[in-house]
């Protein structure tokens, strides 16, 4: 369904948040174009991606129920609107791989600086270079932030369907890991898996063969600055204090930056 539509559908909803008009000169954009969503010109509202993210995120949260109860025709629309609208499956919370870490408090963070850093044999096709908006970080974002420290960035994202918990930013990972602990809970099979060759090599030199490959969606932020996309992640069956990594193939899709 167009989303300019589904738009005039939900248009007087209490839970759609109108934006604001598009920042930057507006004589540098196409006056044939206009986004209902902004009220600005520049893109067509079937087009903005504002407006997507925004309803599959009111979707997600069930704030659009009262709109399957409408007298609409639209039954590709409704039943959109019900598969988000389930909760997730379940939860994930951090998977303890031993006694590895140690147990003062020294040797735990030493532990944290040195953990799971790992490579992938072979190099990433290069990717045409595209004109973005900078990535800064300036002392707004350090407000309410403790310093100095050197814990890791370990994070909360919803895999498929599944609220996991313990999720380490390594951006000196050249690949995505899931953890087979947490692939079981999310219950996925082993036919699921797809075949892979290449080993994994740690700190150590030690080399680990991936069980396999699976590609699964993830979900990470929240509205405006929310993410879907499917993420091709490694299989690992080893210890570790993470359920999965995220690495730079995804911190790219995202076009993410991590600030230690």
């Amino acid at each position: 369904m167009p989303l300019e539509h589904v738009l005039m559908q939900i248009k007087d909803d209490p839970s759609l948040k109108w934006l604001e008009k598009m920042k930057g000169d507006p004589n540098k954009r196409n006056r044939n174009k206009y986004c209902r969503f902004h009220r600005d010109h520049g893109h067509d509202t079937n087009e903005c991606f504002d407006l997507k993210q925004h309803i599959e995120n009111l979707i997600r949260q069930g704030k659009l129920r009262s709109f399957l109860g409408r007298d609409h025709k639209d039954e590709k629309l409704k039943g959109k609107v019900e598969e988000m609208s389930r909760p997730p499956l379940g939860e994930i919370r951090v998977i303890i791989g031993g006694g590895s870490t140690g147990q003062s408090s020294k040797s735990r963070k030493t532990y944290l600086k040195v953990v799971q850093n790992v490579q992938l044999f072979g190099r990433s096709p290069r990717t045409k270079t595209t004109k973005e908006q900078a990535i800064i970080f300036t002392n707004e974002d350090v407000e309410r932030v403790y310093h100095l420290h050197d814990d890791a960035i370990v994070i909360t994202l919803l895999i498929a369907d599944y609220t996991t918990r313990r999720v380490l930013v390594d951006n000196g990972s050249s690949v995505d890991i899931l953890y087979y602990p947490a692939f079981q809970q999310m219950k996925l099979g082993r036919d699921q898996l797809r075949p892979v060759n290449s080993p994994l090599v740690g700190f150590g030199g030690m080399k680990v063969q991936p069980i396999g490959t699976v590609t699964l969606p993830v979900v990470v932020g929240a509205y405006p600055q929310q993410v879907t996309k499917d993420v091709n992640f490694l299989v690992v069956d080893c210890s570790s204090s993470y359920d999965a990594i995220i690495g730079k193939p995804t911190l790219n899709s995202w076009k993410a930056v991590m600030s230690t």
